[in-house]
């Protein structure tokens, strides 16, 4: 099996290209940069494996929540290879990518949402699959929603900036604590696999994750901040 998976959520750009049971991966400090060379980066990521996208089973790709812009980058730019391939194009939420990164049973991805918020979810692993989120949103540091039991482990760039508030938040529940760097496109292409497997192909399992409907603050409200800060 082939696929091409690629995240643009944040700063960073990454790609990777599973190949059976090998994967190779490409990963770019890319800033703002990631219209300029996603394209570029994928063509060489292909061509140094002597295939083109129709050669792949399929296109998985990061569909937040993470940076507005960087998300719906991946989206534009994996449906547009995926309808001119005439091959499946599959969303992975990347809360549930961190999660499987962790590679543990009980996990709490948390992603800087910037202003202040952090995208926050829990997922419980059952059978080697994880269940639903038990809690999925975004939230400020200050008020975190509560998790029953102990044993957790927390993986995400939220940690960066809200480790504190976040292990006094979850107290003794946190046994494991990820810090970074946060590549998950290895994870992308392993939870697209079954949606590949299966030829399940729905237009919601490819949309973007936002979470947050509030995109940007105000002219007002940036004022506000910097007063503030």
């Amino acid at each position: 099996m082939k696929i091409l998976s690629l995240d643009t959520s944040s700063e960073y750009m990454s790609l990777g290209l599973k190949i059976d049971e090998d994967f190779y991966s490409i990963n770019i400090n890319a800033g703002q940069t990631h219209s300029e060379i996603v394209l570029p980066e994928i063509k060489k990521l292909l061509e140094g494996h002597q295939l083109t996208t129709k050669d792949l089973d399929a296109i998985a790709f990061g569909r937040g929540p993470g940076s507005f812009t960087g998300i719906r980058i991946a989206c534009g730019i994996a449906y547009g290879l995926g309808y001119g391939a005439s091959i499946p194009v599959i969303g992975v939420n990347n809360l549930l990518a961190l999660a499987e990164s962790s590679g543990k049973n009980k996990v709490i991805s948390a992603i800087d949402a910037r202003m202040g918020e952090i995208y926050l979810s829990a997922y419980t692993k059952e059978s080697k699959i994880f269940s639903k989120p038990i809690i999925e949103g975004v939230y400020k540091p200050d008020e975190l929603p509560q998790l029953k039991e102990s044993g957790w482990t927390l993986i995400g760039n939220a940690i960066e900036t809200y480790k504190k508030e976040m292990k006094d938040h979850f107290d003794q529940q946190i046994n494991d604590l990820v810090d970074g760097p946060y590549e998950v496109v290895e994870s992308i292409s392993r939870l697209a696999i079954p949606f590949i497997k299966n030829k399940v192909f729905e237009l919601i399992h490819a949309e973007p994750v936002y979470l947050r409907n509030k995109v940007a603050f105000t002219t007002e409200e940036r004022k506000a901040l910097n007063a503030i800060y």
